[in-house]
């Protein structure tokens, strides 16, 4: 039985280290690990931890016990060196005695700052207060008693969702006041302490063979570097407050024991001896706000762009939810005419101020141009982007990939067939075909019977009309297949007709391979019998096909994982709890997308005539085609007051050369940007 000792388990370290064990994140064989505070095993008492140690059989040791009060240490020397020094010093000479392992943690302290790059674990040290010459003594007692394999593992600006640190700090200040003023020229990195215990834990999983014999320092913290103001403002803009930081030199807040003024460590070390990635300081501190946020019961703001039918649903259910409120629901529409809205109070025509009272927006307009120009306007202020507004994103789309978080939410088909692609990888499933299921298809539905079915389903007649087109089945199937990286079996899709989804899906995986297409690939059966919702084609090792039959999937090669429902505006709520709390893109058109949806005519059309909105129009339907084969024709989303410049026959392709476009940040966009980088 493999033993550990944790000491400091309610510090921040420690704690973090107790929460992964108690959570399975780390899982070890034959392994007890014992939790300690101050008050349960005293490091500076060396019977009680000999025997301790003695009792539980210890042969490891993790010590995350620390007097880490940096000020209060100049009037309590005899404190600080109790724990940092004699503590440290009785867990080496135990730790010699017993053969134990021991791992210990130190501070970037131990150095007077006064270097110019990355410290590494050879420089000089100069510590310059009582705390950083007791952390110094601590590590001084490991390398003379010479425990084997003993690590010491240096480490800067620590802080967590526990305890006293400067983030919590920071959001009770700037909670409470208007401005603060946070030193500018002190530089170094700020390292969640969660990432610290992971670091630990893989250490132990790795085991005390792999390191060095004799005891042996590791610097570890977060990538990159700041300095406390930067710190704060990052604080402040994760945490949506509003408190303006002011920098301050030094010597403008005097404190009892003097800091580093740079103390970056050089982690080229630590990674390769371990091979370890090591976060961004920014990407850990945006996970540990998000922590403290769910633990504090935060209610978020949620702005929404759009006033139909989604945006309607979506407003009702945030209204109701506990962690959510909306901060207002932007439309193009005359509020005074606006009643028809479930909260008309809510609506408003000022983007500007949605922005500035939001946390997130949720853009569901359906609107290619619309949703650009103001999904452009929030990536600037930094804001994160949940659509439900696959044109956007099949038009404009992958010009913001690298601007900011957007992406397409769980509920519309795109969404689901994403999340149904990230559960299937994580069963260890490869897919060949991510497929639509539609009910009904009219290329060229009257208008009659789409101003019906309209009124029936409370939608409008736009919608119902690319619905039954097929347009919107087409763009979906191209965001899927631009965002998951398929390939289309062929331009238009194939639309196949099939009530059987194993049989209707393995058909069009066949096709794909007659035709020498690389899987996997995107298209969608026709069926009025399948429920509605979508499904993955998906093969497994051979090694697991006894264990996937008798889970009742069939004898293989392919089966079929479905979600025969999408709820729409009810499951974007997912999508945006799953941004909040650090999820990151579900799914969007990635930066180099293949494939667009072009606009083909249903009818003749002569010269002068205007398509006011080719989506969902009864002049054109969308058809997907690859963008490297066609990059003059019209994206669907771009054809909106589109004035023709010569005549078109029933069933041709619309060209740039064919129509006059009025200017939109989106046309700029598409031909100066996605056509130039494709």
């Amino acid at each position: 039985m493999n033993n550990i000792l944790v000491t400091g388990a309610n510090g921040q370290v420690g704690s973090e280290v107790k929460k992964l064990v108690d959570s399975g994140a780390f899982s070890f064989e034959d392994t007890r690990f014992f939790f300690t505070t101050k008050e349960e095993l005293d490091i500076a008492d060396f019977e009680q931890v000999k025997a301790f140690i003695e009792k539980n059989d210890i042969n490891t040791i993790v010590n995350c016990a620390a007097y880490t009060l940096v000020d209060h240490a100049e009037k309590d020397k005899e404190q600080a060196y109790a724990v940092n020094h004699r503590g440290v010093e009785n867990l080496a000479q135990i730790a010699k005695e017993k053969d134990i392992w021991l791992l210990h943690i130190s501070t970037d302290y131990v150095f007077s700052g006064e270097h110019h790059s990355p410290i590494n674990e050879n420089e000089k040290t100069s510590p310059q207060g009582v705390y950083a010459h007791s952390k110094l003594a601590g590590e001084e007692s490991i390398k003379k008693l010479s425990p084997k394999h003993a690590l010491i593992i240096r480490t800067s600006w620590v802080y967590s969702t526990e305890g006293s640190n400067f983030v919590k700090t920071m959001r009770r200040l700037g909670a409470q006041k208007e401005k603060i003023s946070v030193v500018c020229d002190q530089i170094g990195t700020p390292t969640y302490a969660k990432d610290i215990a992971s670091l630990l834990l893989t250490i132990i999983k790795k085991g005390k063979e792999s390191t060095p014999s004799e005891p042996t320092i590791y610097h570890y913290s977060s990538e990159g570097n700041c300095s406390w103001y930067d710190f704060a403002q990052a604080i402040f803009e994760f945490s949506g407050i509003t408190c303006k930081v002011d920098p301050i030199p030094t010597e403008a807040y005097p404190t009892p024991a003097k800091r580093p003024a740079y103390s970056v460590l050089d982690k080229s070390k630590i990674k390769k001896h371990f091979g370890i990635e090591i976060p961004y300081w920014r990407d850990s501190l945006k996970e540990c706000i998000n922590k403290i946020d769910q633990k504090e019961g935060k209610v978020y703001s949620i702005g929404v762009i759009g006033s139909g039918f989604i945006a309607s649903g979506l407003t009702k259910l945030l209204l109701q939810h506990p962690n959510y409120k909306v901060s207002g629901v932007l439309t193009r529409s005359d509020l005074s005419k606006r009643n028809d809205f479930c909260a008309p109070e809510l609506l408003t025509n000022d983007i500007a101020m949605l922005i500035a009272t939001s946390d997130l927006i949720v853009e569901c307009s359906g609107d290619a141009i619309y949703a650009t120009e103001n999904i452009e306007k929030v990536l600037e202020a930094k804001l994160p982007v949940v659509t439900m507004n696959s044109e956007f994103h099949i038009t404009t789309g992958s010009y913001f990939v690298d601007k900011g978080l957007v992406t397409e939410a769980e509920g519309d088909q795109p969404g689901v067939l994403a999340i149904l692609h990230e559960e299937a990888l994580s069963m260890g499933f490869k897919p060949v075909l991510y497929a639509n299921i539609k009910g009904f298809l009219n290329e060229n539905p009257p208008r009659e019977e789409m101003e019906y079915w309209g009124g029936k389903s409370n939608l409008s007649l736009e919608m119902v009309t690319s619905f039954t087109d097929g347009t919107k089945v087409q763009i979906e199937q191209v965001l899927v297949a631009n965002g998951l990286g398929a390939n289309l079996i062929q331009e238009g899709l194939v639309k196949l007709p099939s009530d059987d989804m194993l049989e209707g899906g393995t058909k069009l995986v066949e096709m794909a391979k007659e035709k020498g297409i690389e899987l996997p690939v995107s298209d969608y059966v026709l069926s009025p019998k399948l429920p509605a919702g979508v499904f993955l084609l998906v093969e497994h090792q051979e090694d697991q096909k006894p264990a996937i039959k008798y889970y009742k999937l069939g004898d293989g090669p392919y089966y079929v994982l479905e979600r025969t429902y999408h709820l729409c505006h009810l499951e974007i709520v997912k999508t945006i709890h799953r941004v909040l709390h650090g999820g990151g893109v579900l799914l969007d058109n990635s930066a180099k997308p293949k494939y667009s949806v072009a606009a083909i005519t249903k009818k003749d059309l002569k010269v002068g005539e205007v398509i006011e909105k080719g989506i969902g129009s009864f002049e054109v339907r969308g058809s997907s085609v690859e963008i490297a084969k066609h990059p003059n024709l019209v994206p669907i989303g771009l054809l909106v007051g589109a004035k023709l410049k010569c005549d078109k026959k029933e069933g041709e392709y619309i060209s740039f050369d064919d129509v006059e476009l009025p200017q939109s940040r989106a046309l700029e966009i598409w031909q100066n940007d996605i056509l130039r980088k494709g």
